[in-house]
């Protein structure tokens, strides 16, 4: 069910960088100002710099590449190897012992750190300068060097000779300074970093954020992707299609049904679960609304809510959780037809999940499960399972037999494909039918004909709900508000939590009546 992509999206990783620009200038800007107080702390440096004359008169070292004393590019060559010598511990050992009488805090790790050897324009003649922040400091270590080590590098390498051209003098004034361009190398040194974390993060990210992630690494159709509600209110009820609804929604569930639907032919069953990877994804809010849009098509349908340990269908539905249901039907206590709640919506019921038993598990694979499932199906049309998610419990993987397919509900930025693969693993070791996916979110792109600057206007021209309501404002008809119609004799779900006190009581003394009269017939 999985394709495994060995590649990296670029084009997305780019888009990712884009979109996280900003933290980008910020860590620049915070590199930036680091390095530029830094650079104001460290105050004013003096660079001393001497000369010295290099030829090579040895003869031997022709054996080594050098050509005689005229040939300027074996003094180029020695000056690494000189500057190595005058950082020795020997040689700055005896600059710190010529310079302690003058300066007796001064250290070899002092000098070493401020000088710099090379040569002048490629010739014989090289410069060694001292950079510190007292320019008669930088002077005396110059000269220093220039006394010591002429000696000692003749005796290490075994050339010729050198010469003394220039002793330093105290640099009368600083050098020049480079706030501003240490502050660059900072903003720099910022941007890279921030960029490296968040390719870093890109990489290690596993949320799916794009349908187009589905059918690029799984074998299974995207059958609809539907916009999630942004609703400050926590209430799930606001989540719930109804006939009031945009038509983006009204019309993302129909394509869900209409796909639903056509995997459906040919199927002896049209028993149907709705199951996720973990909880959280949206799958009752997915399950409720396509049950309604089945019954605004004119199917006959029922909504079983089968997550026993958390069912969620009453906070949606607003009915009273205390109902008896699924798992008192499946020990034989109730008979399902008289556990049924009936809905605001004509041509849909919901059987509620009932108390929650020890063994859900058990009860979702048992015979009578099995029966049941075969008597609903005689008398409606489709019936939807709200199954609890499959990396959680068991309970969605024994209903894999019972059922006709699947539905796999991914919630845009929150589900993870690590958990993906994992239910799908799950799913194909126990056989269970997974007939798509169904992408879930609130940041959905639109494209083509029905792109983000357009739709609207063009939903807005399909829309005959408008229309309608313009040519009959005045009418006062309960069925033009968008009002689902009511059974009667059977107990009411209001389509929002505007239900008070009473209709729930009339719902309760309904059920224990209808309950009474099952029991004695």
């Amino acid at each position: 069910m999985t394709n495994r992509r060995s590649s990296i999206d670029l084009v997305k990783m780019a888009l990712y960088l884009l979109k996280r620009c900003w933290l980008i200038v910020l860590c620049a800007a915070i590199g930036f100002g680091y390095m530029y107080w830094r650079s104001l702390k460290v105050g004013d440096t003096y660079t001393a710099s001497g000369t010295m004359y290099v030829y090579n008169a040895n003869p031997n070292l022709m054996n080594y590449g050098y050509t005689n004393m005229s040939d300027l590019n074996s003094a180029v060559q020695l000056v690494d190897t000189y500057a190595q010598v005058v950082k020795s511990n020997r040689v700055l050992d005896a600059i710190v012992d010529r310079m302690a009488a003058d300066h007796p805090r001064i250290t070899t790790g002092a000098i070493a750190g401020s000088l710099s050897m090379g040569t002048v324009s490629e010739t014989g003649v090289v410069r060694v300068s001292s950079r510190t922040g007292d320019p008669a400091l930088s002077a005396d270590i110059v000269n220093t060097v220039l006394d010591v080590a002429p000696a000692e590098i003749k005796r290490v390498v075994g050339a010729g000779d050198i010469e003394i051209i220039d002793y330093a003098s105290a640099p009368s004034r600083p050098d020049a300074r480079q706030d501003i361009r240490r502050g660059l190398n900072g903003a720099l040194i910022g941007a890279v970093a921030a960029a490296a974390l968040l390719v870093l993060l890109f990489l290690l990210d596993q949320k799916i954020d794009d349908p187009k992630e589905l059918t690029e690494q799984y074998t299974l159709p995207v059958l609809a992707s539907v916009r999630r509600r942004k609703e400050e209110d926590a209430d799930p009820g606001a989540f719930v299609l109804n006939e009031k609804s945009p038509m983006e929604n009204i019309e993302a569930y129909a394509k869900l049904r209409m796909n639903l639907l056509y995997t459906l032919v040919g199927k002896q069953s049209h028993s149907v679960a709705v199951v996720s990877a973990i909880s959280g994804e949206g799958k009752s809010t997915i399950a409720a609304n396509l049950a309604i849009s089945l019954a605004m098509s004119g199917k006959k349908v029922l909504l079983v809510d089968a997550d026993m340990r958390r069912s969620c269908q009453q906070d949606l539905f607003y009915y009273d959780h205390h109902l008896a249901g699924l798992s008192e039907v499946l020990v034989g206590q109730h008979q399902w037809r008289h556990c049924l709640v009936n809905t605001s919506q004509d041509n849909l019921q919901v059987l509620p999940t009932g108390h929650q038993p020890p063994n859900p598990s058990e009860l979702l694979g048992s015979e009578a499960m099995r029966e049941l499932l075969l008597d609903m199906e005689s008398e409606y049309d489709i019936v939807l399972l709200d199954a609890p998610p499959i990396n959680i419990v068991s309970d969605p993987l024994a209903l894999s037999d019972r059922v006709a397919g699947s539905l796999f509900v991914v919630r845009q930025g929150f589900s993870d494909h690590r958990e993906v693969r994992k239910a799908l693993t799950a799913a194909e070791m126990t056989g269970m039918d997974l007939l798509g996916f169904v992408f879930y979110g609130e940041r959905l792109k639109t494209g083509g004909y029905y792109s983000r600057k357009y739709y609207k206007s063009y939903y807005h021209k399909y829309d005959h709900r408008e229309h309608a309501s313009a040519d009959h404002s005045g009418s006062k008809d309960p069925a033009a508000s968008g009002g689902g119609a009511v059974h009667p004799g059977q107990p009411e779900i209001p389509a929002s939590k505007a239900a008070d006190s009473e209709d729930q009581n009339e719902l309760q003394s309904n059920r224990r009546r209808r309950g009474n009269e099952g029991e004695q017939a």
